[in-house]
């Protein structure tokens, strides 16, 4: 999880009382620190966030959070209450027993429904909810796109007294993904790897700043795009682009990472001449994906991505080049 920032486009923010978003968060470099530096008072610290210094517990014990699960459940703390999107994570099944999913119906059964767990504390992406949630419970909010994924899992565990267990995830899961890096760069070589992603009549193609696991791919192993992708959208800032069927063969690499949108029909791209004469679908080197799990990017979906990319590419370590 290095060198990476959360940034969202319009539309798709978090999980708020009104609304829940499509998209997973994306990314861009960034230099910016974790600033929840506490200075402990008593039971209460006070501690940096994007809304100026706010007073929060010391050890938290029941917390509500409208976006940031994964994050919190890599150090083994359990909200009370979380967001659906976050909840419908496939790579959280099994870890969310006992958390309800926020009552999304409106701003008023969400904000009664978290009243009725009287938290003390609330960690929210929605800055528009954040005076109603304040006036509940002390709340932290947390600007999208201001840190990167490594220094965000770093100031959410500083929250909850955790930050021991963040570094030691954090230097685990680097110390996985350099092991096999060398290994991924033999086997891929001098080809390239892409990501489509198919939504009702549209396809989109992203690169390392956009979550389905494309900082591990080209970030940290460094493996290559095709020239659009790399320029704009890798060594660039672009996040995403939303390209025709017509201009597949200029963004398909020769390995494909492929997700369809939960509901929508592919047949459009799936049986088009131009995507079967694809050199990587012709080669089989095509890796389907669950778009609502890798539309992720919280320290447990991408230790997910990252097995998942391992056995993938390892079973076309004998492909022809």
């Amino acid at each position: 999880m290095k060198n990476l920032t959360r940034r969202s486009f319009a539309g798709v923010a978090a999980a708020s009382v009104l609304a829940l978003p499509l998209f997973g968060c994306s990314s861009n470099q960034s230099d910016s620190k974790p600033t929840g530096d506490a200075a402990s008072t008593g039971s209460m610290k006070t501690v940096s966030t994007d809304m100026g210094e706010v007073e929060i517990p010391v050890n938290p014990q029941t917390i509500v959070s409208d976006y940031y699960l994964g994050e919190l459940l890599a150090v083994d703390v359990k909200p009370v209450i979380a967001s659906p999107y976050a909840l419908n994570n496939p790579f959280l099944a099994g870890l969310c027993d006992g958390i309800e999913p926020l009552n999304t119906v409106s701003a008023e059964t969400s904000l009664e429904m978290i009243a009725e767990k009287q938290p003390d504390l609330i960690i929210t992406i929605t800055e528009a909810d954040y005076d109603k949630y304040a006036k509940i419970a002390p709340t932290v909010y947390i600007e999208d796109g201001s840190r990167s994924d490594e220094d965000l899992f770093r100031y959410i565990a500083s929250l909850v007294g955790k930050e021991e267990a963040a570094e030691a995830y954090i230097n685990e899961f680097n110390d996985r993904v350099a092991m096999v890096a060398d290994e991924m760069r033999t086997i891929v070589g001098d080809r390239t790897v892409s990501i489509l992603e198919v939504w009702p009549q549209e396809i989109y193609t992203m690169g390392s700043h956009f979550a389905r696991g494309g900082s591990i791919l080209y970030d940290m192993w460094g493996l290559k795009a095709p020239a659009p992708i790399q320029t704009e959208m890798v060594d660039g800032d672009v996040t995403y682009e939303v390209i025709s069927l017509e201009a597949l063969p200029e963004y398909a690499g020769d390995f494909i990472l492929y997700g369809v949108l939960d509901g929508a029909d592919s047949a459009y791209v799936d049986n088009s001449q131009l995507w079967q004469n694809l050199p990587a679908v012709q080669a089989d080197n095509v890796m389907p994906y669950e778009q609502v799990a890798f539309m992720h990017r919280d320290p447990i979906t991408l230790n997910h991505q990252l097995d998942i990319f391992v056995d993938f590419f390892r079973s076309r370590a004998n492909t022809a080049r």
